[in-house]
């Protein structure tokens, strides 16, 4: 597959929507780079985002999770933001000057589902903020960022397919 043709692409969407899931299974089906800044900030502070929030507070982890994005080009072929990287404006606008923006729209009762209320994600949220409020917070955000809308609740494999049709668009 020829990368000069085709922008990178970017996944925004909650915590358990299955960014990082499809970004791999992206990336290694496409033989491309898979770029998690979760990852990258974690690995910067050689602890988990939980870890951070606690530490430095949630308006600290979205800074930092800026910065990485910022830092990014279309060297990086696929990337799985973190969930708040919609509440940077020049975060969002980075990433669309090298690559397609894919919001992964899954269903609230599937992201609880999947992320375990109970379950230390390092949401960068203030405390006390339930996983719904987060939800109806950013859903707006990630409809008005992104420029593609994946059905969250679709199987990885049609996912892929479906990314697959968007990067060779």
């Amino acid at each position: 597959m020829n990368m000069e043709a085709m922008h990178s692409i970017s996944f925004i969407g909650m915590a358990g929507c299955g960014k990082s899931t499809l970004g791999k299974a992206v990336s290694e089906k496409s033989n491309l780079n898979f770029i998690d800044t979760d990852f990258l900030i974690e690995n910067d502070f050689n602890c988990s985002l939980e870890d951070i929030k606690k530490k430095h507070g949630y308006m600290f982890v979205r800074s930092q999770e800026e910065k990485v994005i910022l830092s990014l080009d279309s060297s990086s072929d696929v990337i799985s933001t973190g969930g708040s990287s919609v509440y940077s404006e020049k975060s969002m606008m980075h990433l669309k000057t090298f690559s397609k923006v894919i919001y992964i729209k899954t269903p609230l009762n599937t992201i609880i589902k999947r992320i375990d209320v109970g379950q230390e994600r390092g949401l960068a949220v203030p405390d006390g903020l339930s996983i719904q409020e987060v939800y109806s917070e950013r859903e707006p955000l990630y409809d008005n960022h992104s420029q593609f809308i994946l059905n969250g609740s679709k199987s990885i494999d049609e996912l892929v397919e479906l990314v697959n049709q968007i990067i060779h668009d």
